[in-house]
């Protein structure tokens, strides 16, 4: 499969210091689509997505604060201020609304950007993430912050590709050849050259506990009671059923809690998309850009 759409453009740099690429639309009428990436990825993430949407709408595949071309910024990791730099994008493209898609972290920046600049917002989508955070477990009492931090510490590496293939690309799954090639090109700034021998992220385990400690911080519900602009909410329900392992069903807990939270909201939909794993960008990309291409409709009024 030929990614021709973004990655061989080149990345733009606004004046906080934020790249991005960028792809025009071919229907000059149609919504620009804002991608924002989970933490420790980088905006090629979104590469099969993004090749499952096609030219209809501009898209716009962030590196967010810290992360890949944007590794060198000075602003801080906060989520509201992620957010507030995601608006310099926006301003430099001169785009007035757009559709702002997040997985995980990037689904609390989307939140957040959603709920505070909703002027800006044709509608927002959150894939597996931003109603619920790894604050909504701590608040919880089902663990502490100390424990969950410690918890959620990737390993450092260095990493042999033969081991990045067995985590990205795990036999259950049956992924085609093309599959795994999309997935692995998806992936493939997410690391760099370690200097010795293998690989490591190129975000960094100092840099990437910086912006798990922000992320520990925020708690979306204000941000969810906020929201007036059409929006959707995608749950990979990969372990609702007890897995035995204590902090995969904390987090389950936190899942099904969105539920409620979202309860009564005509403007938001919620949908349970069972077999789907965290990453599901990367395993089941049309179906993710087909709910993207829906939400970046042009509407009178109402989700359907």
């Amino acid at each position: 499969m030929d990614y021709s759409l973004l990655d061989d453009s080149p990345f733009s740099v606004t004046d906080t210091g934020m790249a991005f690429r960028y792809s025009p639309a071919r229907n000059l009428d149609s919504v620009p689509i804002v991608l924002l990436h989970g933490l420790s990825q980088q905006g090629d993430y979104w590469l099969p997505v993004i090749e499952s949407l096609g030219l209809e709408n501009a898209i716009i595949s962030i590196d967010l604060n810290g992360h890949g071309e944007s590794r060198r910024m000075k602003s801080d990791y906060r989520v509201p201020s992620v957010s507030r730099d995601c608006m310099s994008v926006l301003d430099q493209l001169r785009i007035d609304q757009a559709c702002i898609v997040g997985h995980s972290w990037g689904a609390s920046v989307a939140l957040h950007f959603a709920a505070n600049f909703a002027d800006r917002t044709h509608s927002v989508v959150l894939v597996d993430g931003g109603a619920f955070t790894p604050a909504n477990i701590v608040d919880r009492g089902l663990i502490s912050r100390e424990r969950l931090r410690v918890e959620l510490t990737p390993p450092e590496g260095p990493f042999t590709q033969s081991q990045l293939r067995a985590h990205y690309l795990p036999e259950e799954l049956g992924l085609s050849i093309e599959q795994q090639d999309c997935v692995m090109r998806a992936i493939d700034r997410t690391y760099q050259s370690a200097p010795v021998t293998g690989l490591v992220t190129t975000i960094g385990i100092q840099r990437h506990m910086a912006v798990l400690d922000a992320f520990l911080d925020y708690n979306p519900d204000s941000d969810l009671e906020l929201i007036t602009v059409p929006a959707w909410i995608l749950v990979a329900c990969d372990f609702y059923a007890s897995t035995g392992v204590d902090i995969l069903d904390d987090w389950a807990r936190a899942k099904y809690d969105a539920d409620g939270k979202v309860q009564g909201k005509m403007n938001i939909a919620l949908q349970h998309w069972y077999g789907a794993v965290h990453d599901v960008p990367l395993y089941w990309p049309g179906r993710v850009a087909r709910l993207i291409a829906h939400a970046a409709q042009r509407r009178g009024g109402g989700l359907m």
